[in-house]
C-alpha cells in the first residue's frame, strides 16, 4: 500500500484497461500516463469501466456490477440517461472508496464525462482532479446550447461536475480557454498538459517510403471529419493514379444537422467506383494493429472538426509520417506547419487535397517532416516527459503545505 518514499498514490480513471482493443482516445492516453507516473516513482491504481484485454498489473479495479433495482428498471424506460448515469456514478463510488482503502490513493484522477467527477467528489474524502478530454460542447451538431434533451443534461451535469473538481487539467490551451467561455470554471489550479504517448523502439520513418498510401485513423463521425478525408481523396484520386486510402475506426455515423445519420457505407456508395476501389476500410482494429499500420502509411491524414488533443497525430508523428492536419484545438498548438508537418484549415477538402498532392509529389519534404516530428513528440510528450508534469500539479492539491 505504501508508495515510495515521496511519491504519490494516484487513482486514474479509464474507460478500458490496458485499453489495448479500445478505440478511445482516453485509455490510449490513460495507459502511458500510468506507465510514466510508475515509472518516475509513484504508485498508481487504475478505476477501469471494463477490462478490455488480459495483464498482470496489480492495482487495477474494474467498476463493480450492480443490479438495476425493480424501480430503478421501470425508470430506465423513461429517462435512460438519468439512470445510466446514476448507475455509473454508483459504481464509481464503491470503486474509488475500495482504491482508498486497499491502496490508499490520495487523489483521483478522471476525465469530465456526463460530471461524474462532481458527484464523487461529494461522496470521498480526497481531491478529484477533471481532465477536460472531451467536453460535451465539443459534440454539438448545431451552433448553440441544447436548450432540452440528453444533450442538454449532459452539458448541464458536465459544468456542475467542473464546478466542483478540486483542479482541471487540460490537452490544449484552446480546450481550457473555450471551456471557460462555454460553463466557466472553478476559481481552482488549472494546467495545460498534453497527453503522453508510447514511443517504444526508435524506428525508421514511415515517410521514408515511396508508397503513395494515405492513412486515416478514426471514428466516422462529425468530430474526426472522415467526410473530408473522402471528399479529398475524390479530388486526390483524379490527380494521382496510383493512390489509395486506409481507413481505420469505427463507425458512429455523422450526425447532420436535419437530424439524419450519415454512415459510412452511404459516404463510400456516393463515391464513384474507381474511387472506392482505392479505399481500403479496416473497421476498428486494436492499438497495436493500428502501429503497424502507421508503419506502411508514409502521409497521414487528420481532419477533425475540433480536437482536444490530439491522440491520432502524436501517434502519426511517433511513427514519423508525414502528417496534414487541419489547424484546430490540439493539433494546432502540437503541429508547426511547415517544420513538423502540413497545417490546414478545417471544413477545407480542397486544401487537404493540395497539402497531400505536394507531400506525394515532393517525397524529400515528406521525410524531412516526418523526421522532425519524430524527435519532436519525443521531446514533448514521452511519458515520463508528461508524467513529471502531471505529478507537479497533482502534489499541492493532494499535499497542501501548511
Amino acid at each position: 500500500m505504501s508508495a515510495p518514499v515521496g511519491g504519490l498514490r494516484i487513482g486514474l480513471v479509464t474507460p478500458a484497461w490496458p485499453g489495448t482493443t479500445a478505440a478511445n482516445g482516453i485509455a490510449s492516453a490513460v495507459a502511458p500516463l500510468a506507465a510514466g507516473l510508475e515509472a518516475i516513482g509513484h504508485q498508481i491504481t487504475i478505476i477501469a469501466h471494463r477490462i478490455d484485454a488480459p495483464h498482470q498489473d496489480p492495482r487495477v479495479i474494474a467498476l463493480p456490477a450492480r443490479p438495476m433495482p425493480l424501480l430503478d428498471r421501470a425508470l430506465f424506460r423513461v429517462m435512460p440517461d438519468r439512470m445510466i448515469r446514476r448507475m455509473i456514478v454508483a459504481q464509481l463510488i464503491a470503486a474509488t472508496r475500495q482504491a482508498i482503502a486497499e491502496n490508499g490513493i490520495e487523489v483521483l484522477v478522471m476525465e469530465e464525462s456526463f460530471g461524474w467527477a462532481g458527484d464523487l467528489r461529494r461522496a470521498v474524502p480526497i481531491p478529484v482532479v477533471a481532465t477536460l478530454h472531451g467536453p460535451q460542447w465539443l459534440h454539438r451538431a448545431l451552433p448553440g446550447r441544447p436548450r432540452r434533451g440528453p444533450d442538454a443534461r449532459r452539458e448541464t451535469w458536465e459544468a456542475a461536475g467542473l464546478a466542483r473538481a478540486d483542479g482541471i487539467i487540460s490537452p490544449s490551451r484552446a480546450v481550457l480557454e473555450q471551456t471557460r467561455q462555454e460553463w466557466g470554471l472553478p476559481d481552482v489550479p488549472t494546467a495545460v498538459i498534453g497527453n503522453p504517448v508510447t514511443l517504444g523502439a526508435p524506428q525508421d520513418p514511415a515517410a521514408r517510403s515511396s508508397a503513395p498510401r494515405l492513412l486515416f485513423v478514426g471514428r466516422f463521425d462529425r468530430i474526426k471529419g472522415a467526410d473530408i478525408v473522402l471528399d479529398s481523396f475524390t479530388r486526390i484520386a483524379g490527380q494521382h493514379p496510383n493512390c489509395r486510402l486506409t481507413l481505420v475506426g469505427p463507425d458512429q455515423g455523422i450526425r447532420r444537422p436535419d437530424g439524419s445519420v450519415l454512415h459510412l457505407p452511404q459516404a463510400l456508395a456516393a463515391l464513384p467506383a474507381a474511387v472506392r476501389d482505392r479505399i481500403d476500410v479496416l473497421g476498428q482494429n486494436t492499438r497495436a494493429e493500428v502501429a503497424d499500420l502507421r508503419r506502411h502509411h508514409p502521409i497521414t491524414l487528420i481532419a477533425s472538426r475540433y480536437e482536444t488533443f490530439g491522440v491520432a497525430l502524436i501517434e502519426a508523428m511517433v511513427a514519423g509520417s508525414a502528417v496534414v492536419s487541419t489547424r484546430v484545438g490540439g493539433c494546432a498548438e502540437i503541429l508547426r506547419d511547415a517544420e513538423t508537418g502540413l497545417l490546414v484549415p478545417p471544413e477545407d477538402p480542397q486544401a487537404m487535397t493540395e497539402a497531400c498532392l505536394r507531400l506525394l509529389h515532393d517525397p524529400a519534404l515528406a521525410l524531412r517532416l516526418g523526421q522532425a516530428a519524430q524527435t519532436d513528440v519525443a521531446a514533448r510528450f514521452a511519458p515520463k516527459v508528461i508524467a513529471r508534469q502531471v505529478a507537479a500539479f497533482l502534489a499541492p492539491i493532494c499535499r497542501p503545505q501548511g
